[in-house]
């Protein structure tokens, strides 16, 4: 079984000449990337979300279940995703990599399920209140998404720990406020699409935005992170 590494940079073709060391957020071209990878090797990445999701359901019959292997199932799709933006070779095993690392995917994930729990419950009291609080608790999600965009990705493919994966990619976010949001509500809105599509069409539009979301760690992220130090 190959065991792709993991590395901070990819061979994604660069982006068009003028941009500079720090690119500019470019949703389509991340996207078009996402596609080509996906489309390519449809049984790695669409087969392989389906052997993760049944994997994930399968476990919920435990109610920590998902909890504990969603991280290192997580890690190792985001690993795969990365091995072949950079023409490594990935085999279908290698989506289950990332439980080498259980003890960081684990964390990564309860961490963030914490976090979210906490935003949960702020939603559901703005909800009490009408139009305005309903408002404000919709807004609330849509900033949480972004502030954890790329937590995942820093945190599966390089080596500081889940505490600085969630700090960075909260910083990161408001530092890149509403790009980000944009960021990380259209592929949101595209993994959710699939869904509509008696759930069979997730099966596609759920590795696209999760492998457009690796691209944007790639172009986007490192880039302005690295010109920020």
């Amino acid at each position: 079984m190959a065991t792709p590494q993991m590395p901070q940079s990819s061979s994604v073709p660069p982006p068009p000449p003028g941009e500079g060391l720090a690119p500019d957020m470019n949703l389509g071209r991340y996207l078009t990337a996402a596609w080509n990878l996906v489309t390519k090797d449809i049984v790695l990445f669409i087969v392989g979300y389906l052997v993760v999701l049944a994997i994930l359901a399968v476990s919920s019959l435990v109610i920590v279940g998902p909890i504990v292997l969603g991280g290192p199932l997580l890690f190792g799709y985001v690993r795969v995703v990365q091995a072949r933006l950079n023409n490594q070779p990935a085999a279908f095993g290698d989506l289950f990599q990332g439980f080498k690392d259980f003890g960081k995917a684990f964390v990564t994930v309860l961490l963030l399920a914490l976090i979210g729990l906490g935003v949960g419950i702020v939603n559901i009291i703005l909800m009490l209140i009408p139009i305005i609080g309903i408002l404000a608790a919709l807004a609330l999600g849509i900033v949480f998404g972004a502030m954890i965009f790329f937590v995942m990705p820093i945190a599966a493919l390089s080596e500081v720990s889940p505490v600085q994966a969630i700090s960075r990619s909260i910083k990161f976010c408001f530092a890149n406020f509403w790009k980000v949001l944009l960021l990380s509500f259209v592929l949101g809105l595209i993994a959710a699409a699939g869904g509509l599509v008696c759930g069979v069409g997730a099966l596609l539009t759920v590795p696209l935005a999760l492998a457009a979301g690796v691209v944007a760690y790639n172009e986007y992220y490192l880039p302005k992170a690295v010109e920020a130090v």
